[in-house]
């Protein structure tokens, strides 16, 4: 029932989403991208909207090749590769104009989309432009069905997480959110260690992390049932986005003397929230 629940309050999410990254692997997206990125730095080459939804696929495809196992030391010496490269061409070259061409058109076919699907490595988030409703979120099967993401009510915007609480059933009483606190640097999260793990492989240490607590509040639904309502602070939703797309942050759920923890995928929720931010 809980399932079919969430299933439920997300089908306007799911309806007509899109993938920032089709075409080339993640890899050459990247380097492609990035390198295009660079070019118009120097080179006013491109509209602000394709900027902008380049880096929302740049961001992606980090993300995609963290997760396939490259470290923050590739990164960055791929990084410095491709802008060294673009650096050597010249405004007008031929090369760097049919990649304007080419990739302006690809990407262009989902800056303008409504929805947004960023996929991890377990779960994914999906993007949504809504005024009302879930702005980012992320789907929870277990060991509860759940919700956790960006919900606007209003004009307010809150991270949240939302649980349903069916017909006679006793809500949660308290959620507090455990994330490496983003001053305290960790371990990288090798590709062996995920595989042999899942997503407790992205937990902080205790050394690492830090404890937020949630505000609670009940939302009446109908037939009887409720859902009950978690918000944390604009500060925490800065230093979840601060986070490696490897990490994991865990919400331990507080029922009476039961403790259940959600496992959350930090992901490529960076290049979610770039999405929604595209001017179109």
């Amino acid at each position: 029932m809980r399932s079919l629940l969430i299933a439920t309050a997300l089908i306007g999410i799911l309806t007509a989403s899109a993938s920032a990254q089709t075409g080339p692997n993640a890899r050459e997206a990247y380097v492609e991208r990035r390198g295009l990125i660079e070019a118009d730095t120097r080179c006013r080459l491109l509209t602000s909207t394709i900027r902008d939804a380049l880096n929302v696929s740049v961001a992606q495809a980090r993300g995609s090749l963290l997760r396939a196992g490259w470290s923050n030391a590739q990164m960055r010496e791929l990084d410095g590769a491709v802008v060294n490269a673009a650096s050597q061409r010249a405004c007008n070259d031929a090369r760097t104009a049919a990649s304007v061409t080419s990739v302006s058109r690809t990407v262009a076919q989902w800056a303008n989309a409504g929805t947004m699907e960023f996929p991890g490595w377990d779960r994914a988030w999906i993007a949504r432009r809504t005024s009302e409703g879930w702005r980012i979120g992320q789907i929870i099967d277990t060991p509860m069905s759940a919700i956790f993401g960006v919900r606007q009510v209003g004009e307010t915007q809150r991270l949240t997480l939302v649980i349903p609480v069916a017909r006679g059933e006793t809500a949660p009483r308290s959620v507090s959110m455990i994330m490496r606190d983003p001053a305290r640097a960790r371990s990288e999260i090798s590709l062996n260690q995920r595989i042999a793990s899942g997503l407790e492989a992205g937990l902080p240490s205790p050394a690492q992390a830090r404890t937020v607590p949630a505000a609670r509040s009940i939302e009446q639904l109908p037939n009887g049932r409720s859902q009950a309502v978690f918000t944390f602070t604009d500060t925490t939703f800065r230093d979840l986005l601060a986070l490696d797309p490897r990490e994991s942050i865990e919400l331990r759920v507080q029922s009476g003397r039961a403790a259940q923890s959600l496992l959350v995928e930090v992901g490529d929720i960076g290049a979610a929230r770039a999405f929604l931010t595209i001017r179109r």
